[in-house]
């Protein structure tokens, strides 16, 4: 019967460091998973964001080019109402009595002209009268100025009404704008706001990923540095092998070297003894 060769410390060793090599790659292997996982889900994430930034970038165009429209719709509005105020504040001084008290006025003046004319008047009375005609002239050249006056600022105003309603046309035309453009960036904001929550959330999915693969190579990196413990143990005992056998080589040789030696002297001593013998032979001392 075959005795069974039992295995010695190395074979053991060696076979626990080719099992955590082992563990090792299916554990790198099994991390690879959740790290690829991980990496598409950072791709998307950066095509995302760059798509996200385009868009921000044509938002805030938007918002800038509608500010200035409505920086142009305000100012005009303004100058509208300041016009409105000015032709309001010219109207308070309008008299639109004064058409009437011209007529009024050249009538008293006829009156006084006919009464001169047909009436016989003394002489102080006379001239009370054409006093009175001169004065009543003298107030119509006023009423008459001022109508004119205003007649002129009837014009302008005619003329300020239709610039009015030019600004507020032109007012309507820039707010149409505004809101146009407001709506435009509006929908795109809230395009922005989905795109981050799209962001946060495969930030949050990457998060995890990257834990677990954190988790399975922290296993892994365990196994490896075993490995490692295992593999300076081999390294060890192969050198204190190599060390016993080059010690076992060297008693060896000795052994060899002092059998040689051995082996020479007696062969060296039978040589002697031979010698010898003859010798004592050759002088007679040893009877035959």
């Amino acid at each position: 019967m075959v005795r069974k060769k039992s295995k010695s410390e190395l074979d053991i060793a060696e076979i626990k460091y080719r099992s955590l090599l082992d563990k090792r790659d299916e554990a790198n292997a099994e991390a690879s998973v959740p790290k690829d996982e991980r990496n598409t889900l950072n791709a998307q994430k950066r095509e995302l964001i760059d798509e996200m930034q385009e868009l921000k970038k044509k938002r805030d165009s938007l918002v800038a080019e509608m500010r200035k429209h409505k920086s142009k719709r305000n100012e005009l509005q303004k100058r509208a109402k300041e016009l409105i105020g000015l032709r309001k504040g010219k109207k308070r001084d309008f008299k639109t009595s004064l058409p009437v008290e011209i007529d009024n006025m050249r009538q008293e003046i006829h009156k006084l002209q006919m009464r001169q004319e047909t009436t016989a008047l003394t002489l102080p009375k006379e001239n009370e009268l054409i006093d009175a005609v001169r004065v009543k002239k003298k107030d119509l050249d006023e009423l008459e100025e001022v109508y004119e006056e205003q007649k002129k600022l009837i014009l302008e105003m005619e003329g300020v009404d239709d610039t009015i309603t030019e600004f507020f046309k032109k007012a309507d035309e820039e707010h149409e704008l505004v809101v146009k453009l407001s709506n435009a960036a509006q929908e795109i904001h809230e395009t922005i706001v989905v795109q981050i929550k799209e962001i946060s959330h495969l930030i949050a999915e990457s998060d995890k990923k990257h834990k677990e693969f954190l988790k399975i190579r922290e296993r892994a990196d365990h196994f490896h540095n075993r490995a490692q413990e295992m593999r300076q143990k081999i390294l060890s005992e192969r050198k204190e092998k190599r060390k016993e056998m080059a010690e076992a080589r060297r008693v060896l040789k000795d052994q060899n070297l002092a059998a040689h030696k051995a082996l020479f002297d007696e062969e060296k001593l039978d040589e002697d003894a031979a010698k010898a013998l003859e010798t004592l032979l050759k002088e007679g001392r040893v009877e035959r």
